[in-house]
């Protein structure tokens, strides 16, 4: 569940990004989003860019990179998640046949 939460943060953030069309530093925007833990994910990842003057923009590349990055560790809890699952069926099963 925290998971759908916080990918829904992070959409609403690059769409208000997107449909400001700060997409480059010329266009940056001051910003105050309500989800202030992504936001300092996004910016600390590098895909949220502040010019130094408050202004923010959106680096398409390094958001790409943190979401293969976010991918990368969901797939890696859900492997190791169903290798526990296996691993407690096949003792159970080993139980039960004694």
């Amino acid at each position: 569940m925290r998971g759908l939460i916080l990918g829904r943060s992070r959409r609403r953030i690059v769409s208000d990004f997107v449909a400001a069309k700060a997409t480059v530093a010329e266009r940056a925007i001051a910003y105050q989003a309500e989800d202030a833990g992504m936001f300092r994910r996004l910016c600390g990842y590098g895909a949220i860019v502040e010019d130094g003057a408050g202004r923010y923009h959106l680096d398409a590349g390094k958001l790409g990179a943190f979401r293969g990055a976010v991918r990368r560790r969901a797939a890696a809890i859900a492997a190791t998640s169903g290798v526990v699952a296996s691993a407690a069926a096949a003792a159970m099963v080993f139980a039960l046949a004694e």
